[in-house]
């Protein structure tokens, strides 16, 4: 795919989730709905090995039984191009982004906290979460992650496309039937820290995208935290925007992380020609289900 018709793709991307943002509040039938989605979804090629990625992820079961993690690393570890002398590299990734779950700990973006400290878990508001700036902040932080080994290059581009390409799914599912200012996810971790002083933990911007988006994982979550009989709280939220406002919101937050990803992409000539050999990104729940 050519750089202009990246960009087209991407804007129509943009238009196709604001518009089904707008319908949504205005009313706009099902039909409607779904002619948006169909007409949208999946030009963000660059992305598409991410979004492949995430949804090949095996969820975690219902309480968890067993360790499960979901990160970066996790993604471009399945990438087909990953070069070998990285893969042991990869879980320096964890940092920028990861949700940690397991029967015994829990954790949030590389530091894991035992169930056994754990006072409560706080649910936020997934639109409150995921903003432009906290992506770009993590999206700043990647050089920081890998030592200067073979391959980094490549690594610190993929790992850039995979924050981007999670989050701008998550606000493109906030333009879907479900809207994103109405969805909760278990995000603050509250646990007891040196000599018992009450911390917190919380899910940053990658982390939350996945609790939106990975089958179970938020259920999980929260169902192991309650089997522990431990408290599941609502964060004190901000004002509710009007239905005008989170339109105008996620139309920005959209348009911004699309061009993110789209300087991501040009950054690295080679990882955007090879993006375009690959098959169109579907963000469909049956997509999810045969990527497993």
């Amino acid at each position: 795919m050519r750089g202009g018709e990246l960009v087209g793709g991407l804007g129509r991307l943009v238009g196709a989730a604001a518009g089904a943002a707008a319908g949504a509040a205005a009313g706009l039938g099902e039909a409607g709905r779904q002619a948006v989605r169909r007409g949208g979804r999946g030009a963000a090629a660059g992305g598409r090995w991410a979004y492949t990625a995430l949804t090949s992820v095996m969820p975690p079961t219902v309480p968890a039984t067993e360790p499960w993690k979901l990160s970066v690393g996790t993604l471009i570890g399945r990438h087909p191009l990953t070069p070998a002398v990285v893969h042991k590299l990869l879980g320096l990734l964890d940092g920028l982004g990861a949700v940690h779950l397991g029967p015994s700990e829990v954790g949030f973006d590389g530091e894991e906290i035992e169930w056994d400290k754990v006072v409560e878990i706080r649910t936020r508001n997934a639109f409150e979460v995921l903003t432009t700036t906290a992506l770009e902040q993590e999206v700043d932080r990647i050089r920081e992650f890998l030592p200067p080994v073979p391959g980094r290059k490549w690594v610190v581009t993929k790992a850039g496309e995979a924050l981007a390409t999670v989050v701008l799914a998550a606000l493109e599912r906030g333009s879907d039937d479900q809207r994103l200012d109405e969805l909760t996810v278990p995000a603050r971790i509250v646990y007891r820290g040196l000599l018992g002083r009450r911390r917190t933990l919380d899910a940053g911007a990658f982390a939350t995208a996945t609790l939106v988006l990975a089958d179970r994982a938020g259920e999980s979550l929260i169902a192991t935290a309650r089997k522990r009989g431990i408290p599941v709280l609502p964060v004190d939220e901000l004002a509710e925007p009007t239905d005008a406002a989170r339109v105008a919101v996620l139309r920005e937050r959209t348009d911004s992380v699309a061009r993110l990803l789209d300087r991501i992409e040009r950054s690295d000539p080679e990882a955007a020609q090879a993006a375009a050999v690959q098959p169109p990104l579907s963000l469909d729940k049956g997509a999810s289900d045969n990527g497993r």
